[in-house]
């Protein structure tokens, strides 16, 4: 158990809803920075949500100077427009995370942990989830994983959203008020997708529901409203986002709306990226093959570790941590920490479900191996019967047109033979120019 004071860094509204989940098993303290750094003592653990914000990464250089253990804890997905693209004014730092700041980072999923260790964090990723979304991995159900079946009778239901940030330049915003745009003309001018009439839930931000003029079902950006948005959804439209995890997480086919065509490094089974790319995509989401749904689940099980209770795992690395932390401040010794503090993960990613792709191969999965036997040496016994009467007729064949070819070329018969041929040539010609004719 964590014997020094636990820090999360920042204002209540800023960190309450990440740190909820870790109250409800521990002492936790929400404490802005100025006062993190004059409080905090070695032997403590400070627990920042951003590392991009100067009163962040003062107060991180500050502590570590004290050896005070840092540990960054990323909520959300990585965005390549936030990390590469942002204004010349930008107030943020512009190389956050390269490197990271804090002793320690926790990350959400596997892949977001070997972007991290490419930007030079090898020793300092965890791999450990984001534990206010613990309650949806445990709501989920294999219903929620499994090929989802077409409802040709019942309104189909799409969520569109934003992040948090809409864009990061002004170029950016008017991208994505565009694709805003197109998708809401879109459903204007679409009654329906097969039998299934459509409505359209918006979830914006960034002012985006004055732009394009539609009514606006966001209530807060903390996520509390989220899952009631999602489970009155059939489907998700939302640019790279964190949210894009939540919809996949609770099953829901998820497209990125992305007129920037930005890299993303976290990826999704469907992308819009231009106005001609709506009509088939949103066709798909409304009935989604089974193949795309398994990607879709292969993302989320790279992008978000949620195989293993994510509270679980961040109170492991907290308690890890500030046992070093203590250690280190009873010998008086400079606070460093070893790599993978953490046990690995299985990280075990879907199996595809290849019967529901290709209903043709339904015979793989029978499970009475003595049928099996059965059934394959007959299917067997047939491929042989079946290659010698191809045999014989190709030997027949080849009989034949030796035959034809001596009639042809006998001295009395090959001219019969030869005039029969033109007049079956002339015959079809004129067939086809009558058929063209026409």
């Amino acid at each position: 158990m964590a014997t020094g004071t636990i820090f999360y860094v920042g204002t209540e509204s800023e960190v309450a809803h990440h740190a909820r989940p870790l109250q409800q098993r521990m002492p936790i303290r929400i404490t802005p920075p100025d006062v993190v750094t004059n409080e905090a003592r070695p032997g403590d653990l400070a627990i920042f949500f951003s590392e991009h914000f100067d009163r962040f990464r003062s107060a991180i250089h500050d502590l570590k100077r004290r050896n005070v253990a840092t540990l960054y804890a990323i909520d959300g997905i990585l965005e390549w427009r936030n990390a590469w693209q942002n204004r010349e004014t930008e107030p943020a730092c512009p190389w956050t995370m390269r490197p990271v700041l804090c002793h320690k980072v926790a990350c959400i999923g596997a892949s977001q942990a070997r972007t991290l260790s490419t930007w030079g964090n090898t020793e300092k990723v965890e791999v450990v989830g984001i534990p206010r979304l613990d309650h949806l991995r445990l709501e989920a159900t294999p219903a929620d994983t499994a090929p989802r079946e077409s409802r040709p009778d019942q309104q189909l239901r799409l969520l569109v959203m934003t992040a948090k940030w809409p864009g990061f330049t002004e170029a950016q915003r008017h991208q994505i008020a565009q694709s805003l745009i197109d998708v809401k003309a879109w459903a204007d001018t679409t009654a329906a997708v097969g039998n299934r009439p459509i409505e359209l839930i918006w979830r914006l931000t960034g002012g985006m529901d004055r732009i394009i003029g539609v009514e606006n079902s966001l209530r807060d950006t903390t996520g509390e409203d989220l899952i009631t948005a999602l489970q009155r959804s059939d489907a998700v439209i939302t640019t790279p986002s964190t949210a894009q995890l939540e919809s996949m997480l609770v099953g829901k086919p998820t497209a990125i709306l992305d007129y920037t065509n930005s890299p993303l490094y976290v990826d999704a089974a469907w992308r819009i990226t231009c106005q001609g790319q709506l009509d088939h995509t949103i066709t798909q989401l409304c009935d989604p093959p089974a193949e795309r749904m398994h990607y879709q689940h292969t993302v989320l099980a790279d992008s978000l570790q949620h195989d293993a209770d994510a509270t679980d795992r961040m109170m492991m690395l907290i308690d890890k941590m500030s046992e070093h932390a203590n250690a280190m401040a009873t010998h008086q010794q400079p606070l460093q920490f070893p790599a993978a503090l953490l046990p690995p993960l299985a990280n075990p990613t879907p199996l595809l479900c290849a019967e529901s792709i290709f209903p043709e191969r339904a015979a793989a999965t029978q499970n009475d191996a003595g049928m099996l036997s059965i059934e394959l040496a007959d299917a067997q016994r047939e491929i042989k019967l079946l290659r010698a009467t191809i045999q014989q007729l190709q030997l027949e064949l080849g009989q034949a047109h030796e035959i034809f070819d001596t009639i042809r070329n006998h001295p009395i018969a090959g001219p019969v033979v030869r005039t029969r041929e033109k007049i079956l040539k002339w015959v079809s010609k004129s067939k086809a120019n009558g058929t063209n004719a026409t």
